[in-house]
């Protein structure tokens, strides 16, 4: 049976009878089961069933028990519970005891309060349990809208390739719901499982019955004319659309060779796993109208925990607040420096800028792209600080020598594990070997928040100042505008939260797969003699898989080849600029190419391939042939 409302108030009025009953039974000291002496507490029976439930919807009580309200409301809750007895007891002793008399048991006005107290927090915990909220949101349709409703143009071999590719591929959030077409043969019958509707002309009527949100047209032997007419159609609507190509050409290569037009078939360059778990537990809290520093809060933090094997995890809104708040942590200010990578993302520098000190960059190790650990002593100085290790595309930095300088000079040290979240440093998780740690869960990354981060750390005191820091320096004790120190807004919602809930629950699954996407990816390169996959060190005892970097050997210009993939349809970056070369610290340092030679050839030479989780061999086959050809065509221009 569904909850509705009115149930509540029915539970209600019968939990109040049978508190008066049991009052009832206390006073005359027996069950009395012929009843008889029921009848004297009978006026009090019925005023309670009508007279309490009538206050208590009057004052919302029921409304704040079927929302499922916050902890604030909770205490307004447990109050208008006291009130409704209050006003009872009132009438009770006013006008029930006066005509009834001694017969009437006062008992029962107490125990009935009491009752009410235990008695209506338990239907609040039904309520949250059954996950039943007030119907001004659709909870079933909420529920189901997790893929794109898809209306496909062309019924013939190119649209029903898309329609087979839809199909197998759920991790594109389409979901295919009927095809159009002119052709009066096919109109009005099923292909593929879906309905034909035509002619081309009704496509708005179509897309407003079918609800499409997006519409593929799949007739790449149509006119030129006749799809630019669809289109124009499409934008009069208004409805998305795009150009999809018969997926067996694009594989074959006539629809993408490198002499050819470029194709509009995108394999995208990564793509968050989100499933309709993610999106329920996001609708839960719209409707739980508790949107910021909750209950999904404190469960993700203690998840991240898990995750990093740590004592504490804090929650705060990305990556580069996270870092900053280690920074503050440090002690590290104006005249301080602290060591660093310069083969990372711009954050890991510019955190120690927020605090007015001066970052320190340890070229890299040209193996596993982290910092070198035998190169960091020498850029110890009096007035060093603080030691970042990045770990850098998800493979831990070698920890323990960084680990063994930062105690002989007492250095602090912090773990740039934004990209590296359950990655395993010969059997330790990353994140808070050093004093803390970041995690970072941007879209791209192995799972994500939408935007958000968490700092980890055994130090209880660091994670104290942490959540202080996060919440504009509010201590725990603190009033509501009371503010013990200065601080910052870094919270991070409800919503990101909650998605993060259950993205970690999953995190085991995604990064495996995203370990099977790599060996996939590793295989089908090993043919490529020019271009060399990321190598994994020997203490790297678990691999998080952050991005696909591949490194082109000498000769092979990557501009060309990222310019090249492109027209082909895939896309391709440039991982990563070396900070020291941006034009910021150029102008700020003076530094110059050269003072870093291994992170600089690192930058001249890695690429990213496309990369996400749920990536189909047929999609790596793809892109590695694509890459086989590009740079096939560019040793053949080398040659002439």
């Amino acid at each position: 049976m569904k909850l509705r409302y009115r149930h509540v108030i029915f539970a209600d009025i019968l939990l109040t009878f049978i508190s008066v009953v049991l009052a009832a039974m206390l006073r005359f000291g027996t069950l009395y089961p012929e009843m008889t002496h029921l009848s004297r507490v009978l006026p009090f029976m019925v005023a309670a069933m009508g007279i309490r439930p009538l206050i208590f919807g009057l004052a919302g009580v029921y409304r704040r028990l079927w929302r499922y309200a916050t902890h604030r409301d909770f205490g307004l809750l447990v109050g208008a519970v006291l009130a409704g007895s209050l006003v009872l007891f009132a009438f009770t002793m006013f006008v029930l005891v006066p005509l009834w008399g001694d017969s009437f048991p006062r008992s029962a006005i107490l125990f009935e309060g009491m009752i009410s107290l235990v008695l209506l927090p338990g239907l609040r915990f039904v309520l949250k349990e059954t996950e039943r909220y007030d119907e001004d949101i659709d909870w079933v349709k909420a529920g189901v809208s997790a893929q794109r409703r898809v209306l496909i143009v062309g019924a013939g071999d190119s649209g029903i390739q898309t329609c087979i590719q839809i199909q197998q591929n759920p991790h594109l959030g389409l979901r295919a719901v009927a095809f159009l077409d002119d052709d009066p043969r096919k109109i009005g019958r099923e292909t593929h499982g879906l309905p034909v509707y035509g002619p081309l002309i009704k496509i708005a009527d179509v897309v407003r019955e079918k609800s499409i949100d997006e519409v593929l047209l799949a007739v790449p032997g149509a006119p030129q004319q006749t799809v630019m007419n669809i289109e124009a159609l499409c934008r009069e609507i208004p409805v998305a659309f795009r150009t999809i190509p018969y997926f067996g050409q694009f594989l074959d290569g006539g629809a993408g060779s490198m002499n050819g037009p470029a194709s509009t078939l995108k394999v995208p360059m990564s793509m968050p796993d989100i499933t309709a778990q993610e999106i329920e537990e996001v609708v839960r809290v719209m409707q739980s109208r508790n949107l910021s520093i909750g209950m999904r809060t404190v469960e993700f933090e203690r998840l991240v925990a898990d995750v990093a094997r740590a004592d504490h995890a804090v929650a705060v809104t990305n990556g580069t607040s996270a870092l900053h708040l280690c920074m503050i942590a440090s002690g590290v200010g104006p005249g301080d420096e602290v060591i660093t990578s310069p083969f990372s993302f711009v954050a890991s520098a510019n955190c120690i800028l927020f605090e007015k000190a001066t970052p320190v960059f340890v070229d890299i190790d040209p193996v596993t792209l982290n910092m070198d650990p035998g190169k960091v002593e020498a850029a110890i100085t009096e007035r060093t600080k603080a030691i970042i290790a990045v770990h850098i595309f998800g493979q831990p930095a070698d920890m323990d020598p960084i680990m063994a300088v930062a105690k002989k000079h007492k250095l602090v040290v912090i773990e740039d594990a934004c990209e590296a979240i359950g990655a395993e440093y010969k059997g330790r998780r990353v994140g808070a070997i050093g004093r803390a740690g970041t995690f970072a869960f941007y879209p791209n990354k192995q799972m994500t928040t939408g935007e958000g981060a968490a700092l980890v750390t055994n130090d209880g005191e660091w994670a104290h100042l942490f959540r202080s820091l996060r919440n504009q320096g509010r201590d725990k004790f603190d009033g509501w505008l009371d503010h013990s120190r200065l601080g910052y807004n870094y919270r991070m919602s409800e919503l990101n939260a909650a998605v993060g809930v259950v993205q970690l629950k999953r995190l085991d699954d995604i990064l495996g797969k995203r370990g099977s996407v790599a060996d996939v990816y590793t295989r089908a390169l090993s043919s490529i003699e020019e271009v060399e996959p990321l190598q994994i060190s020997p203490f790297t005892t678990r691999m998080s898989w952050f991005v696909y970097v591949v490194r082109l050997r000498d000769g092979i210009s990557r501009y060309e080849v990222i310019t090249a993939m492109e027209k082909l349809g895939i896309p391709a970056r440039p991982y990563f600029a070396p900070i020291h070369l941006q034009p910021f610290y150029r102008k700020m340092f003076g530094f110059e190419p050269g003072m870093f030679p291994v992170s600089e050839a690192a930058g001249e030479s890695t690429v990213a391939l496309p990369f996400h989780t749920n990536m189909k061999a047929e999609e790596i086959d793809v892109v590695c042939r694509a890459l086989k050809d590009v740079i096939s065509e560019m040793r053949k221009e080398t040659d002439r």
